[in-house]
């Protein structure tokens, strides 16, 4: 049953105006409503409460790596889907929207770069990436990062980000 009822039928909403998506987020702990540049110039961590929203590869990269030392390793490493693996929806359909929503190839990014000067080997994993699935290509690009990293005879940073990691 409902409780109220326009009498008046003229009114629109023609001065309602679309605002960008993602552009505001609303923090899960105290309900805030956040303009995402600025949560972002804050390293996403609510400026109400304190909580930590999930970071971007993006984010920890600059956030770490010296700025302009970095270059991104192994980028050329694609994701296949030899078992034809099936589930609910196919896997490589599955790639093909997480590549197209996160542009990346895969769950996990691998850069060489310097912290504070000192070079680096930094692999940072992708929970927005099929909640950091570890594929065929996460394993070879972890594999290389650290034979890198041996290689080279420097450090190796690897951030997981994964529901199975």
């Amino acid at each position: 049953m409902t409780w109220f009822r326009r009498k008046d039928k003229n009114i629109t909403d023609k001065g309602k105006k679309n605002i960008p998506s993602g552009l505001w987020i609303k923090c899960p702990t105290c309900s805030e409503i956040q303009y995402k540049p600025e949560l972002d110039k804050n390293y996403s961590v609510c400026r109400h409460c304190g909580h930590h929203f999930r970071v971007s590869t993006k984010i920890y990269r600059d956030l770490l790596l010296d700025e302009g030392s970095f270059s991104e390793l192994f980028k050329n490493i694609k994701p296949t889907d030899p078992l034809e693996f099936k589930a609910e929806k196919k896997y490589s359909d599955q790639l093909v929207t997480a590549q197209s929503k996160t542009k990346q190839n895969d769950a996990i990014s691998c850069y060489k770069g310097k912290i504070n000067n000192h070079d680096i080997i930094l692999a940072i994993m992708n929970f927005s990436f099929i909640g950091g699935s570890m594929g065929s290509v996460v394993g070879e690009l972890v594999s290389r990062a650290i034979e890198s990293a041996r290689d080279k005879k420097i450090p190796l940073i690897l951030i997981c980000a994964s529901g199975g990691a």
